[in-house]
């Protein structure tokens, strides 16, 4: 494999943070096993050589193709542990800022509202049809989740 693009600080970093990463063979295992790659989506053994030589980049959209059902970590002979490698990703991602705009929208959303969904009338619809509550939220709920924000750091992703 060439080696391009390479981020030493990202292959140092992933290095700490998930060792297990070169010991990826390639042998394809994660690859048959992930339901996002069926998709479309992710490639995980992709990933896992990109990773293992330095290429690939914190802010590469790919890593949030990734359904984290941890399928592929599973799957893998070599323990290379491809899912928490994605993982590992996505968290030095997120240090530096890079997050899809959908799950900035759904921070703001938990923020102002202690849901991750919005409140439709499609949503009321089927919550009265399958009998259950309405699903209004108290304003003790949305205080504990702005704890809950301040606590782990999310209200940094989140506009004001």
């Amino acid at each position: 494999m060439r080696r391009t693009a390479a981020d030493p600080d990202t292959e140092r970093w992933l290095e700490r943070t998930a060792p297990r990463a070169s010991a990826c063979q390639q042998c394809g295992e994660c690859a048959s096993v992930c339901p996002s790659q069926r998709q479309g989506g992710i490639r995980p053994a992709e990933i896992m050589a990109r990773a293992a030589v330095g290429s690939l980049r914190p802010d590469d959209p790919a890593l949030w193709l990734c359904a984290r059902c941890m399928s592929c970590s599973e799957r893998c002979p070599s323990d290379a542990d491809p899912g928490e490698v994605i993982a590992s990703l996505r968290e030095r991602a997120a240090e530096r800022g890079n997050l899809p705009p959908y799950l900035l929208d759904e921070a703001e959303r938990f923020k102002k509202t202690a849901l991750c969904f919005p409140r439709t009338g499609m949503t009321k619809k089927m919550r009265k049809e399958l009998g259950l509550p309405d699903g209004e939220v108290s304003e003790r709920a949305v205080r504990e989740c702005g704890e809950i924000i301040r606590r782990t750091g999310l209200g940094r992703f989140v506009r004001e």
